[in-house]
């Protein structure tokens, strides 16, 4: 499923990254798999191999278009592994694009109200579940554990990577596995920058350096969280952002997701005229994937586009 060499780095060239003497590129994660791209990859890796080892199934947390939820199924559906959604709202969303998919391939949907939902974390509530459901394993929303902040710190080793190194490296941050992972193995010399794609405040902060703990890693210097780069919370939208994403992905052949990767180069676009980056600086974006969630942004996202009249940032 997973083949490093496919993985390639995207040189994006523009007349704002020459005026500010930048070299940007973008890791293509969204290779790896159409259905298991990105960041999922790495994320699932270590809790389909302990299933698989203990014979049992996986269950766990998202929302109706979760993009986690989709690439647990599809992976193990290929890996021979049952899995369990735990879908925050009503039994009618099955019907949705996603959760059609990941029913076809076999999850076993459980629908819990918002109220039920915000036990997700919690360890009995978790039991619980576990079960319910044959004895499961219990993986967190967004796949985020210490053993994935290992996988995902093999991103640093990817052919792609190695080859083109970073001064800076941004990415998008949900859960914050992804993050953790890549501070965790960053290189000396190397900065990295996240970007919350949701209102987070110093909790998430506090979540990256406990993440790290758990996963053996003591906190480093040389990362940060952009904390203002949510625009407006998850899975917001607005028309600025959904003009970027058209006109990106004409002129660069880039697809983008509007929930993450789009707010991540929108972001390090306007950290260029905040002078936050250093003339010279080779900067990487990585790309997490997720372009399967689109779907359910499609309609609204044509319309916001059709509707902007400003100047792109871009």
């Amino acid at each position: 499923m997973f083949e490093p060499a496919k993985i390639v780095m995207q040189p994006l060239s523009s007349r704002l990254y020459d005026r500010f003497g930048v070299d940007v590129s973008v890791l293509r994660l969204d290779g790896i798999h159409p259905l298991v791209s990105g960041n999922k990859w790495f994320k699932l890796r270590p809790a389909l191999e302990q299933a698989r080892k203990l014979r049992c199934p996986i269950l766990s947390f998202g929302g109706a278009w979760s993009n986690h939820i989709h690439a647990l199924a599809y992976a193990g559906f290929q890996s021979g592994v049952e899995t369990v959604g735990i879908i925050r709202g009503e039994p009618e969303y099955a019907a949705n694009a996603m959760l059609s998919d990941a029913r076809r391939w076999g999850m076993r949907l459980q629908f819990v109200d918002r109220k039920t939902y915000r036990f997700r974390d919690c360890a009995h509530y978790q039991h619980q579940l576990s079960l319910e459901h044959g004895n499961a394993l219990v993986v967190p929303e967004g796949g985020t554990t210490p053993s994935a902040v290992h996988s995902v710190s093999e991103i640093w080793q990817l052919p792609a990577m190695r080859e083109q190194g970073a001064d800076l490296l941004l990415t998008a941050v949900g859960s914050g596995g992804t993050l953790a992972g890549l501070v965790a193995a960053k290189p000396e010399g190397s900065r990295v920058l996240g970007v919350p794609v949701l209102k987070c405040g110093p909790e998430m902060l506090s979540r990256i350096n406990a993440l790290l703990l758990r996963a053996g890693y003591a906190d480093s210097s040389g990362w940060e969280l952009l904390e203002d780069a949510h625009r407006g919370g998850y899975a917001r939208l607005d028309a600025e952002l959904a003009a970027m994403i058209k006109h990106v992905d004409e002129v660069y052949r880039l697809p983008l997701d509007p929930v993450y990767t789009a707010k991540l180069l929108m972001a390090f676009n306007r950290l260029l005229f905040e002078g936050r980056v250093v003339a010279g600086s080779k900067v990487v974006l990585v790309h997490t994937g997720g372009l399967q969630g689109v779907r359910g942004h499609q309609a609204r996202l044509s319309m916001l586009a059709s509707a902007f009249s400003g100047p792109l940032v871009v």
